[in-house]
């Protein structure tokens, strides 16, 4: 346990563990970040970054984010190219789309290292929108609400558990686990990667603080139980998934096992399993309409929240087969910088 520190400049007090054991030590409503000890460098360049660009925004002026960047020591900027793919519907009969220029070449993803993602400089992340899910323990905002979240979302009223100082069936407090959720990041070559590896950076914290399974989508899908998150290593994702997009791996995970999940995060754009021309591995699979993807996927989902990279209206497209209650899109939450 240590406290995330900038050489450059004075970073909001953060602490960083590396094991769960130590979340246990940590008093409700303090603020950390659960992760590998190797992503810390990672996790302090992403609140160097946040410093800064909330300290422009302040400023009330417009402003170069890049060049800011630059200005305070950042030489080793990436810019990854990235694409925006149009929203198509897929029909049994095949293809219609709302653009009348449609390229369906499949992206080939330009396959690098976590550690140079993580420098990208075309995008911005607002971390401001991740805060609002009230999720991660680093931004409650009191000890008070922390705890009123604990009791109200793990402890009910059973009325009929025995109460040993009444001697009679009259009911008393039972803790109760958490519902368990689902989070889904995708890493494929239309990603910008400052988002993508913004999203892995944090990807142990937010399962730890939201109960949460993990799945990753690329040129495969996989996915990390919550009980298995140790085995998820961020700085080999990218080589062991592959950066295309997934039809044949999601499609398993999503029909042969049954899991209820009380909420989905995905983070995504519009490129869907519905698209059998994405999938590296078997391009003899068939295009899949939305509606026959929820027949096939058992997965149980009552509310989505859906980060889009580019779209306020469209879900992220990785969520196109779940069938859920209650939808929310959180809009603008990646920055496009100029």
């Amino acid at each position: 346990m240590k406290l995330l520190q900038s050489k450059k400049f004075k970073l909001p007090q953060i602490f960083f563990i590396t094991e769960r054991t130590e979340i246990k030590e940590i008093p409700i409503g303090v603020p950390f970040i659960f992760g590998d000890e190797a992503s810390e460098p990672y996790l302090v360049r992403i609140l160097e970054y946040e410093v800064l660009y909330q300290e422009a925004i302040a400023s009330g002026y417009p402003f170069d984010f890049k060049q800011i960047l630059k200005d305070n020591g950042y030489l080793d900027l990436q810019d990854w190219y990235y694409d925006h793919p149009v929203y198509m519907e897929y029909t049994t009969e095949g293809i219609s789309t709302d653009v009348v220029e449609e390229d369906l070449k499949s992206l080939k993803g330009n396959t690098g290292k976590f550690k140079q993602f993580i420098k990208d400089s075309a995008v911005y992340v607002d971390m401001e929108k991740l805060k609002n899910l009230n999720v991660f323990p680093v931004w409650l905002d009191s000890i008070e609400k922390a705890v009123h979240t604990n009791i109200h979302n793990f402890a009910v009223y059973n009325n009929n558990m025995y109460n040993k100082k009444l001697e009679g069936m009259y009911g008393a407090i039972d803790l109760v686990s958490p519902n368990r959720n689902l989070i889904i990041i995708d890493i494929s070559g239309s990603i910008p990667k400052g988002v993508s590896s913004t999203c892995l950076a944090l990807a142990k914290n937010l399962a730890s603080s939201f109960y949460a399974d993990i799945l990753i989508t690329g040129s495969k899908s996989t996915l990390y139980a919550y009980e298995e998150m140790h085995n998820l290593d961020i700085e080999t994702i990218y080589d062991e998934n592959g950066m295309d997009n997934d039809q044949t791996y999601f499609k398993n995970l999503v029909s042969s096992e049954k899991r209820v999940y009380k909420t989905a995060i995905v983070f995504g754009d519009n490129h869907s399993p519905c698209y059998a021309w994405s999938n590296t591995f078997n391009r003899n699979n068939r295009n899949i309409s939305r509606e026959d993807g929820k027949k096939l996927c058992i997965w149980e989902i009552e509310k989505l929240i859906s980060f889009h990279t580019d779209s306020s209206t469209h879900i992220a497209g990785y969520a196109d087969w779940f069938q859920v209650d209650e939808v929310e899109h959180i809009s603008d939450w990646v920055k496009y910088l100029k």
